[in-house]
């Protein structure tokens, strides 16, 4: 029974050409492709149909094929190609700068395909390099022509940073790619979906969100200030509110010390006022009684001259 053999052990994988005569297995190989995959044997320098999904035996290994390959009966050279048909997306990295001397980084995204009538033409690629083909070796193929072609193009002619994300510069981006990399591709048997630029952040850009940040931290710091100095004086309003208060009790204790001395000197000028009073009145009798007593003896010392006078008339009237 044949062993499966399977030529995509790596989802970067592409593209592999392997030699049917490296496979000496004691069991032959078979393969089942996958319907976005398709394979093709080139058998001393003839290129077989294509295949897809469909599962092909006898791809190599085998004893009947090593016996006749020891006699000689078997094909000098005996090769298969294999390859992913299905849409695949690139990111190829570019770093340039503009004549302002400001430097650019990000990314051309490219969205390929191999089409299954374009397997043959990766043989082109394996005629120069290694018999398999990853994402990252297509960068590096395309990764010089589109940077000074295309990317270098693209700033020298943007006039501001806004320009190169807009709808306008992507588009003519695109069409300028598939028109740079139809040549190279075509050679490939790839085939060009689509393309466009992202761009990071410049440092105009970068500038520019420092500024912002600067500026919303001072935004932020201003308001922590003002909060701080709106507390400080809300806690200034209190303690003078406080020691207000504190005056005004330590005021009205000391009105209500003022008033109970006040009051007790009162008391005292009453008490005096009342014993003046009462010396006044007493001295008052004392002197209208001393008046009546001159009075009473004023009178009694004009009746003893009244009685007198009589007692002399008399006698004169006697004698």
């Amino acid at each position: 029974m044949a062993h499966a053999y399977k030529w995509r052990t790596s989802p970067e994988i592409l593209a592999r050409l392997i030699d049917g005569n490296d496979i000496k297995t004691w069991r032959s190989r078979r393969v089942t492709l996958k319907p976005n995959e398709a394979c093709t044997f080139i058998v001393n320098g003839q290129l077989s149909p294509i295949f897809s999904d469909q599962s092909i035996a006898q791809i190599g290994g085998g004893f009947p094929r090593y016996l006749a390959s020891l006699m000689k009966a078997t094909a000098a050279e005996r090769h298969v190609l294999f390859g992913m048909t299905g849409p695949f997306d690139l990111a190829v990295p570019y770093q340039v700068m503009n004549e302002d001397g400001e430097e650019f980084r990000g990314h051309v995204r490219l969205r390929l395909q191999l089409l299954k009538e374009d397997l043959p033409k990766m043989l082109n690629y394996f005629a120069n390099h290694a018999p398999t083909i990853t994402r990252k070796d297509l960068v590096h193929l395309l990764q010089e022509h589109l940077n000074h072609r295309l990317v270098a193009a693209a700033y020298a002619i943007s006039n501001h940073n806004e320009s190169l994300r807009d709808e306008f510069f992507q588009s003519t981006f695109a069409m300028k790619a598939e028109v740079l990399l139809r040549p190279h591709l075509a050679a490939l048997g790839l085939t060009f979906h689509n393309a466009y630029l992202v761009t990071e952040a410049t440092s105009s850009e970068r500038l520019a969100a420092h500024h912002h940040m600067t500026q919303q931290n001072l935004s932020y710091e201003r308001v922590n200030a003002e909060a701080t100095q709106e507390a400080i004086e809300m806690r200034q309003a209190n303690a003078l509110q406080t020691i207000e208060c504190e005056i005004e009790v330590a005021r009205a204790k000391i009105r209500g010390d003022q008033t109970l001395e006040a009051e007790a000197e009162l008391k005292q000028l009453r008490i005096l006022e009342a014993l003046w009073r009462s010396e006044d009145e007493r001295s008052q009798r004392l002197a209208m009684e001393s008046e009546r007593q001159k009075q009473v003896r004023m009178e009694q010392a004009i009746e003893m001259f009244k009685s007198v006078q009589a007692a002399k008339r008399q006698r004169e009237t006697a004698n």
